[in-house]
């Protein structure tokens, strides 16, 4: 009788454990969780081995060997990307106030002076490197050459605005004495006259005058030479 009641209270008891709170069944949901806390572990190590690229485009450099330890930060790829091409160009943060997003630009890559392509300003950096005193502008360039490439050395002009029908000498004749301000030395009666001018827009080697000036005026043309106000001076034949 006694065996019969302690058998009965160990199958009670094995019963007991296989119910919804038994110690088996909690102890299979504990190692269940472990097991897929492990799995998520493993799925956060594996997206740290594969390294995907922000878009499409050419691998032109790679500084990584398989196998290798990299740490964060490291470089391990430089990509060309496809899609329109931007130039990147410093300019003198002095002229920040001329550069406006969506304003044209004429630009030529050194190795093809010859072969001009139109871009568009599409970014104005905010900042100004404090080191270089300059501003990062990003231009994406309409109907890109073939010959384009990555890291081509380019030259840009933009054009921050457009005087028709106005007055413009050499840039090389202008002594700049402020921002807007200049002189000029101008031929008159076998001897030349120190004048002041005004300045306005200037582009691809020439200035604007705004006074001091008329359109008949003959100047010196070059600012670095010896000539001065006074200066005699004898007109070459024509």
């Amino acid at each position: 009788m006694r065996n019969a009641r302690a058998q009965s209270m160990i199958s009670q008891a094995q019963s007991s454990s296989l119910q919804a709170q038994g110690s088996e069944i909690n102890g299979a949901q504990a190692n269940l969780q472990l097991a897929l806390s492990s799995l998520d572990a493993a799925k956060a190590k594996w997206s740290y081995v594969r390294i995907h690229a922000p878009r499409s485009g050419v691998l032109i450099f790679r500084n990584v060997e398989a196998g290798d330890l990299v740490s964060p930060g490291k470089q391990l790829f430089v990509l060309s990307p496809k899609g329109v091409p931007e130039l990147v160009v410093q300019i003198d943060e002095k002229n920040m106030k001329w550069v406006r997003v969506g304003q044209s630009a004429i630009a030529s890559a050194d190795a093809y002076p010859d072969q001009k392509f139109k871009a568009r300003v599409v970014f104005i950096n905010p900042a100004v490197d404090a080191l270089r005193g300059s501003v990062e502008i990003k231009l994406s360039v309409i109907d890109p050459p073939d010959f384009l490439t990555q890291d081509m050395t380019v030259t840009v002009d933009i054009e921050v605005a457009k005087h028709l029908a106005v007055m413009n000498i050499p840039l090389s004749a202008v002594h700049t004495t402020a921002p807007g301000q200049g002189w000029v030395l101008r031929y008159r009666q076998g001897h030349l006259q120190k004048v002041d001018v005004g300045l306005g827009l200037q582009g691809k080697g020439r200035v604007e005058i705004l006074s001091g000036l008329l359109s008949s005026d003959l100047l010196a043309p070059d600012s670095q030479s010896q000539l001065h106000d006074g200066s005699a001076v004898q007109l070459a034949n024509p």
